[in-house]
């Protein structure tokens, strides 16, 4: 009787911890549908993020709005609510880091038509990003491959032979008034305040110096009292290495901002950084000191990926004063 007693205690046992499992795989289950739900619903819509600069270089004050990893996503029809705030927020100049546009996309029409509109707001320039070229070169721009396309090596190299691969999106740009950097820089006077921008597009830290380091050097060390502006859409490079100075502020994506941000731990996971990037020193999202200046990445706009939780997208606002 007592044996028969207990079997039927631990059955009993039994149905009540598989009961409670099951209830609490649903409460997870709702929790987690809550969750995505809310947030991608609040990711209809982006936040805005300041940064204040300072830079004796300046004589008056500098705002740049900078967007990032759009994707071919829209903010209401036509993005009339990015460009309702950029227009709000007069900006001075206005920098695209690559990933506006996305290489599954059948059409590039949208993203035209924001940076047409943009481009009466303010100066607008428009840097690469992989996803631009995945659409438009045939290779990946690391240097094994730029070298193997073009037959050269250490010996024989010549940068602008990539510069001379011509493409729709640039001519439909530029098109617009916007101005599209490739491995190049530009000045615009705002102001009184003279402004180089150097537009990065082998961000790969393989080939940035092989076929990007002439033309930054000119860059750099021509007009060294002008305002020095370095955009790229891969921050990497950032951290392989350490040139003398990158410039006053530099503008990068890419990342998405972890695309999910836990509370207290940070960015869960990048392609270059792995599983918490920040916890490895990576450059993930918001404002780093390098070379002791400002980086500033764009978490960036794409709003498709349903699993962007606790990252709203976000367009990026710097001030440059003189202090």
């Amino acid at each position: 009787m007592k044996g028969y007693t207990l079997t039927t205690k631990t059955k009993k046992n039994i149905r009540v911890l598989k009961l409670f499992l099951i209830s609490l795989i649903f409460v997870l289950i709702a929790v987690s549908i809550a969750i995505v739900g809310c947030n991608y619903i609040g990711n209809r819509n982006f936040k805005e993020t300041f940064y204040s600069v300072s830079s004796l270089k300046v004589n008056n004050k500098v705002r740049i709005i900078q967007i990032s990893d759009l994707h071919n996503c829209s903010y209401g029809k036509d993005n009339i609510k990015l460009l309702d705030r950029a227009r709000k927020l007069k900006p001075d100049l206005i920098v695209y880091t690559g990933d506006i546009v996305d290489s599954k996309a059948k059409s590039n029409d949208r993203v035209i038509s924001l940076c047409k509109e943009l481009a009466d707001v303010a100066p607008s320039y428009y840097i690469y990003g992989n996803n631009e070229v995945e659409m438009y070169y045939d290779i990946p721009l690391t240097q094994e491959s730029l070298d193997k396309k073009f037959g050269f090596n250490d010996n024989n190299r010549q940068p602008d032979k990539l510069l001379e691969i011509t493409d729709d999106l640039t001519r439909k740009l530029e098109a617009t008034g916007v101005k599209v950097l490739k491995n190049k820089s530009d000045t615009i006077t705002i102001g009184t305040t003279d402004v180089d921008i150097y537009g990065v597009l082998t961000s790969n830290p393989s080939s940035f110096w092989s076929y990007a380091g002439e033309s930054f050097d000119e860059y750099m060390y021509s007009n060294e009292n002008n305002l020095k502006i370095t955009a790229i859409h891969e921050p990497l490079v950032f951290e392989e290495y350490s040139p003398d100075s990158w410039g006053d502020l530099m503008l990068a994506g890419h990342n998405h901002g972890g695309t999910v941000k836990i509370p207290m731990i940070g960015p869960l996971y990048t392609h270059d950084g792995g599983f918490l990037p920040d916890r490895g020193g990576h450059y993930v999202s918001g404002r780093y000191e390098v070379q002791g200046r400002p980086l500033i990445i764009s978490s960036g706009l794409e709003n498709k990926n349903i699993l962007r939780i606790n990252n709203q997208p976000e367009i990026v606002i710097v001030d440059i004063n003189k202090f």
